[in-house]
């Protein structure tokens, strides 16, 4: 029998290439929101390592291009990928190799306990029929909510149609609506 521990590994933590490795193939193990060839940035942290080279064009969406002998290719270990049995015991001695998680952006960029941004901001429209982006923005920053925070909910919110804005996005006297989900009977 096999004693060896697997993971399933990938570039990014929503690549769809994706293939197992023994954690004896993965050095540097840690947190980072950067992922590996292409750099792509997310707003938490993914457990993170380094494989050769020549294991990474085998078995991830890596060219090799850059490999001079002596590198390694970063890759992700998603939990999502890994929580089956066959793999959860590698990604859980991997996890303790890389220390304690840190706080994802947006975690970080409200307050303590608080509602996600996009929640709070429609919990504050209940109460109103309109409201002025400034008056927003103060009330939602005196309880701790960042300004770039604010600005990407409303902006969320919009694509979704859950809010209407009036005005320039650079206005502090830009309308913003709760938009009526209108439901249809057959």
């Amino acid at each position: 029998m096999d004693d060896e521990l697997y993971v399933v590994i990938s570039r990014t933590p929503s690549d769809y290439i994706c293939s197992e490795v023994p954690i004896s193939e993965i050095e540097g193990v840690m947190w980072d929101n950067i992922s590996g060839g292409v750099k792509k940035g997310q707003s938490g942290y993914s457990l993170y390592g380094y494989i050769s080279y020549k294991l990474a064009t085998e078995t991830v969406k890596c060219s090799g291009r850059h490999d001079f002998g002596d590198n390694s290719a970063k890759i992700c270990i998603p939990a999502a990928k890994n929580r089956d049995a066959k793999h959860k015991k590698g990604y859980n001695i991997l996890s303790k190799w890389a220390g304690d998680k840190p706080a994802g952006a947006i975690k970080k960029n409200r307050p303590q306990g608080g509602l996600p941004c996009t929640k709070r901001i429609l919990v504050e429209l209940e109460n109103t029929d309109q409201i002025t982006r400034k008056k927003l923005r103060d009330t939602l920053t005196n309880e701790g909510y960042q300004v770039t925070t604010i600005r990407n909910a409303i902006n969320g919110l919009r694509k979704q149609l859950k809010i209407e804005v009036e005005g320039s996005p650079n206005s502090p006297n830009q309308i913003i609506r709760k938009l009526c989900m209108k439901t249809y009977n057959s």
